[in-house]
Order: C-alpha cells, then sequence, then structure tokens
C-alpha cells in the first residue's frame, strides 16, 4: 500500500505486514502502521464494553468520605461537574463534563459504528468521516488522565478525612484501561483500507494527500475532500498556523493567575488555607505521598513550560524554514503531542476532590480561582498542539514531497 507521511509528507511504499510488525517514515521515523494480532476485534469489543461501562462511572458513587464517622458525604462523577459550575467559571465544568465523560463516550460509539459497520457489513454513509472523528476525539479523551487525577485527589482528600473508593471509581479506572487497550490492538491501517483500499503502487501522475488517513489522490485538488475520510486534501498552511500562534499567544499570560492563583482551598475549622500548584506538591510531600508531588511537579510546571516553548519554536520556524534539523525538530512536536494532555492532571484533581471534602463549617475543599486559567492554559496548548502540523515546516522548507 501507498501511503504518504502526515508529518513529512513522503510518499512511502509500505509492503504487507506480518502480524506484530510495524512501519515507520523513511525520512522522520514517523510511526506509519503496525500490523496487529487481533486487527481491530478487541477495539470493537472494548467500545462495546466502555459504552456500557461509562454510565455507571459517571452516576454512581466515585468516592466516600466521613471524618471520625460523624459527617459523611458521597461524591459522584457527575457532582463534580454542578459543583466546579457554582464554585468557579463555567467554561470548566462545561470542559470536565466533555474531556472526561461525554468524549469517551462518543467516541466508543463512533468506534461501534464503524468498526461494527465493517465487521458485520453494515450500511452505514460517511464512515471514513466518522473514523476521523473518533480519531480527532482521540486526544481530547482523558479517561487515563481523570484516574490519575482521581487517585491524586484520593490521596489529597484522605488528609481531611476517611475515604473509600466507590463502585464508580472501579468502573471508570475499567473504562480507562478499556480504552488504551483498545487503542494499543487498533490496526488503523486495516480499518482506513476496509473503507477505502489504499494505491497499490506510488502515484505516477502529480496527486494531492490527506493529512489524516494519509491517502494519495490524484484525482482532486487541493482544497478538496478526501474520498476517503472527507479531510482537506494538502489543506494551506495559513487556515491552521494562525490559530495555533494565536492559542499559545493567548495561553502565555493565562500562566500568571494560573500559577499565582490558588487552585485549591480549603476551608476547615482551623482557617483557610489556600494551595497553589507548588503549593500542593508541598502538601503532598509533607503528608509523605512524594511520589504523587512528583507527578503533580512534573505534569503541572515542567510540561506546560516545554509545550510553550517548545511550540513556540517550531512555529518560529515555520516562516523562517530551514532544511537543517526537520527531522530533529519533527520528532520534538510528537512529544509535544503525546506530553501536551497530561497536565490536565492539575484541575481535574481540583474538580474531584471538591465533591469528596464537601463538609461545610468543619473541613471543605473548593476549586480555587487559579483552577479555571490553568484549565485554559492546558486546554489551548492542547487546541495548538492539535492545530499545528509539522508539515508545515517542511512544505516552506521545500521537503514537502
Amino acid at each position: 500500500m501507498t501511503i504518504t507521511c502526515s508529518d513529512c509528507g513522503a510518499v512511502q511504499l509500505v509492503p504487507d505486514l506480518p502480524p506484530g510488525a510495524i512501519a515507520e517514515c523513511n525520512r522522520c521515523d514517523r510511526f506509519l502502521a503496525r500490523r496487529t494480532f487481533t486487527g481491530y476485534e478487541v477495539t470493537l469489543a472494548s467500545a462495546f464494553a466502555i459504552f456500557v461501562l461509562i454510565w455507571p462511572a459517571v452516576f454512581l458513587p466515585l468516592m466516600e468520605s466521613t471524618i471520625r464517622n460523624l459527617v459523611f458525604q458521597e461524591s459522584r462523577l457527575v457532582s463534580s461537574v454542578s459543583v466546579i459550575y457554582t464554585e468557579v467559571w463555567f467554561p470548566f465544568a462545561f470542559g470536565f463534563l466533555f474531556l472526561a465523560l461525554l468524549f469517551p463516550a462518543l467516541r466508543a460509539l463512533l468506534q461501534i459504528a464503524v468498526l461494527g459497520s465493517i465487521r458485520w457489513n453494515w450500511r452505514i454513509p460517511h464512515r471514513g468521516r466518522l473514523f476521523r472523528y473518533s480519531e480527532e476525539l482521540r486526544i481530547w479523551s482523558l479517561t487515563d488522565v481523570v484516574v490519575i487525577a482521581g487517585l491524586i485527589a484520593y490521596f489529597r482528600a484522605g488528609v481531611s478525612a476517611d475515604v473509600q473508593v466507590g463502585s464508580g471509581a472501579w468502573s471508570y479506572m475499567a473504562v480507562a484501561l478499556l480504552t488504551f487497550l483498545g487503542d494499543r490492538s487498533l490496526d488503523r491501517r486495516a480499518v482506513w483500507s476496509a473503507i477505502l483500499p489504499d494505491l497499490v503502487a506510488p502515484p505516477g501522475k502529480a496527486f494531492v494527500s490527506c493529512d489524516v488517513c494519509e491517502m494519495p489522490v490524484t484525482d482532486r485538488g487541493p482544497g478538496d475532500a478526501c474520498p476517503r475520510c472527507g479531510g482537506t486534501l494538502d489543506r494551506p498552511i495559513v487556515r491552521r498556523f494562525a490559530p495555533a500562534l494565536a492559542a499559545v499567544l493567548a495561553a502565555v499570560p493565562m500562566c500568571v493567575p494560573a500559577y499565582a492563583a490558588a487552585v485549591m482551598v480549603n476551608d476547615n475549622i482551623t482557617g483557610v488555607i489556600e494551595h497553589t500548584v507548588l503549593g500542593t506538591v508541598q502538601l503532598l510531600a509533607d503528608r509523605g505521598y512524594w511520589q504523587f508531588g512528583v507527578i503533580v511537579l512534573f505534569a503541572g510546571v515542567a510540561i506546560p513550560c516545554a509545550e510553550i516553548v517548545g511550540m513556540l519554536w517550531l512555529l518560529a520556524r515555520v516562516p523562517f524554514p530551514s532544511t537543517r534539523g526537520l527531522v530533529r525538530r519533527t520528532r520534538m512536536y510528537r512529544v509535544l503531542h503525546r506530553l501536551v494532555r497530561w497536565p490536565m492532571i492539575l484541575p481535574f484533581i481540583a474538580a474531584i476532590a471538591a465533591p469528596i471534602i464537601n463538609f461545610r463549617g468543619i473541613d471543605d475543599i473548593v476549586a480555587g480561582p487559579g483552577a479555571t486559567p490553568l484549565f485554559i492554559v492546558i486546554a489551548l496548548m492542547m487546541l495548538a498542539v492539535r492545530l499545528f502540523e509539522p508539515k508545515f515546516m517542511w512544505r516552506t522548507a521545500g521537503e514537502a514531497r
């Protein structure tokens, strides 16, 4: 099959791979294809299980807390949305609702539709578009991030109360595990080929390529819709470059309130204690949970700084192209893409911990004023990374083919 690498634009002829084998771009080392042992069967089964389990994970008790068996509190994932909505700015509440709950459910539903249509020969229109949407939601479905945030919130809440894990938490952990298993088991090239087969040989005439399904197309022009996934063929640079740059520049000033203000506020009988990002690290370390403090420090401070500096550097190289270091900068982008979602652990800790410790007049944890700008910073960087394409650098340097 013939593939055009979405990172550097090079045309690749990939042979039939044996089970377990992978193919990488011979120019930029991008992962192109992997022949899994299960194809898409495990992913389809996982999607069914996710769509069933996500609802008890959302509505069943997440954690139960008590202070000396005198007062009791019960939290659910869905209750985090209402608590955040009343305590801080509403975009944070809706962001948690979509990233933690709705997007994972929607992605599972799309996978069921597409993979089920391939498995049982269902007639579903626009299967390529639906599969493209499910792949677009991959970066925005943060089940693994929510699990890590929930674990840290559990230990944070344990500082003030006795906390028990509920059935909703176990269901959500199963959802996160199934999501990971489904992603690792999916043979994406096999799915794309089942929707519309790839070219067997490299095109012998002028062609345009799709940056989503990596299909070379000879009978259409730049800006047309891909016949397989509906994406834009050879889409213009400025259309996505300018929004990516705007997102990074908007995130920079938001870092001041995000790190200067408290992300969590603890109102107890001894007084009001405000915890910034670094204060949360110090609190976890003081209570003996230093390993979780390291996670918070790395995810909440190191990664966002690296994302902003790295994206500014990559964006700056687009209008000032150079062939030197193109592969290195492309690899750098792939690292940024993998890490950009993990800083969302910090605002999610506040979102999950707030309903657990909600004993008014005794001990109460609320999301602080810094939680919303921190959420906005991370969301803007996720958007910038998603909008940016390494092919920008290759194209302006004259190396896109």
